[in-house]
């Protein structure tokens, strides 16, 4: 959507709830703080009511907020279910389309899909954010995204769930690396090596710390980042290992630069991969199309059996 039906005043409300401070939510959009404070106090003025508490640990909603809050999320996916009637009413291939992927998908699904909407649709205007699997839901569910391949989401009335298909967890490495050559590896033998982890910020290391906590300090050596991107440049050196899914090191593994290799321990969970939109949201003949091509870039790249769900 090119323009914003939602008032100005509920989008900074909206910002400084998901930042909790108005400077946060100055940083991350780019408006000067003492504007996003004007309008917020323009709004309790006119409600007579405080939005917002304040202490030192920062801003949380007041219960009135809350209900602000909530007015605004209906308002915005409104407004954006009425642009998607419009687009989906014209019956031509134009307009905009907002999707969702994750860190690890940049070079490989959302690489791809890139050239395909160049080539097939040139009159869209695609918008790809990269963002964390939480904020993909969240996304959809408000109307920020038409469409997002996000991991682990759980099940929703509110959501379609076009593609999805649960991915072991395994050590990748580069060939010739002492643990590639295995056929399977638990993860009390990755220890001695140097690893590269992935830090809280992303799912699956929240979810080896519930199970496995004891791993990130027995490691002999290791790195922690935010990035799964940079967590595959590391272990491409060949100093570091490291714990994902098969889909996160899809092209490596396909080039052949990484091997992967499958953890033994019987108490993994596995990732679970998807491709969501918002039922509530009537999707135009566009989205449709480029869903469906988001998901078979996905079976390609990551189901080649045809396997998917």
């Amino acid at each position: 959507m090119s323009f914003q039906l939602v008032p100005r005043s509920l989008q900074y409300l909206e910002r400084v709830a998901q930042t909790g401070s108005i400077q946060a939510a100055s940083r991350e959009t780019g408006i000067s703080a003492s504007a996003i404070h004007r309008q917020i106090k323009l709004l309790e003025d006119a409600l007579g009511e405080l939005l917002f508490e304040r202490d030192v640990q920062g801003m949380s909603l007041t219960p009135t907020g809350q209900m602000i809050l909530d007015l605004a999320r209906d308002w915005r996916l409104d407004s954006t279910r009425l642009v998607s009637t419009i687009e989906a009413n014209r019956g031509i291939e134009y307009g905009h389309v907002r999707i969702a992927a994750m860190d690890g998908m940049v070079n490989g699904f959302a690489l791809e899909l890139s050239r395909v909407l160049a080539e097939k649709f040139p009159r869209v205007h695609a918008r790809i954010e990269v963002t964390s699997p939480v904020n993909a839901v969240k996304g959809v569910l408000n109307g920020d995204f038409d469409l997002a391949v996000v991991v682990n989401a759980a099940p929703d009335d509110d959501l379609i769930f076009h593609w999805q298909r649960d991915y072991r967890l395994g050590c990748i490495a580069v060939p010739g690396h002492p643990v590639a050559g295995r056929d399977r590896i638990a993860l009390k033998e990755l220890a001695p090596h140097p690893a590269v982890f992935q830090s809280t910020a992303l799912s699956i290391r929240r979810l080896l710390e519930v199970r496995h906590g004891w791993l990130f300090e027995r490691a002999l050596q290791s790195v922690e980042v935010n990035s799964i991107q940079l967590m595959k440049l590391l272990v491409l050196t060949g100093q570091f290992i490291a714990v994902t899914s098969e889909l996160d090191a899809g092209p490596e593994l396909r080039s052949g630069q990484l091997r992967f290799v499958p953890l033994s321990d019987s108490d993994l969970f596995q990732q679970n991969f998807a491709v969501i939109s918002n039922v509530q949201i009537p999707a135009s003949e566009t989205v449709r199309k480029i869903t469906e091509i988001a998901v078979g870039i996905l079976r390609k790249h990551a189901d080649p059996d045809g396997a998917g769900a």
